[in-house]
């Protein structure tokens, strides 16, 4: 059964080379929020909305943020990723991103955003 909480949203970019898909899936006392496609500058605001929607309005005391299906990862993405971070610290939810692989972890791994989270008391999950 999918919870009152499970909803899943698509952005095309407006090049149209791809697309991100964002879906919300609740269980226990933490949220996973599972994002595929490519996350460019221009797929990345819908990301940032999602992700800082659901910190304002009181999320769980833990919300993972599942990578394993993300095909690209920008700088963009990157960057919304550390404003959701900022945002879970100052609202005291612990942030995860699991299943980082391929060119987003290679990006993830040279910008050390495992050292920062974990900085922060939250954690990055490679593949």
């Amino acid at each position: 059964m999918k919870s009152a909480l499970f909803r899943k949203s698509r952005k095309e970019d407006r090049a149209g080379a791809g697309e991100i898909t964002v879906e919300l899936i609740a269980g226990g006392n933490q949220l996973t929020v599972a994002v595929a496609g490519r996350t460019t500058v221009d797929s990345s605001p819908h990301l940032r909305a999602v992700l800082l929607g659901l910190l304002r309005r009181g999320a769980p005391p833990v919300v993972v943020i599942d990578l394993s299906s993300l095909s690209h990862l920008d700088a963009s993405g990157i960057a919304t990723l550390l404003e959701a971070l900022k945002a879970a610290r100052e609202r005291l939810v612990t942030l995860r991103l699991a299943g980082i692989s391929g060119q987003a972890r290679t990006l993830a791994e040279i910008l050390h955003l495992d050292k920062v989270f974990r900085s922060c008391g939250s954690e990055v999950e490679f593949l």
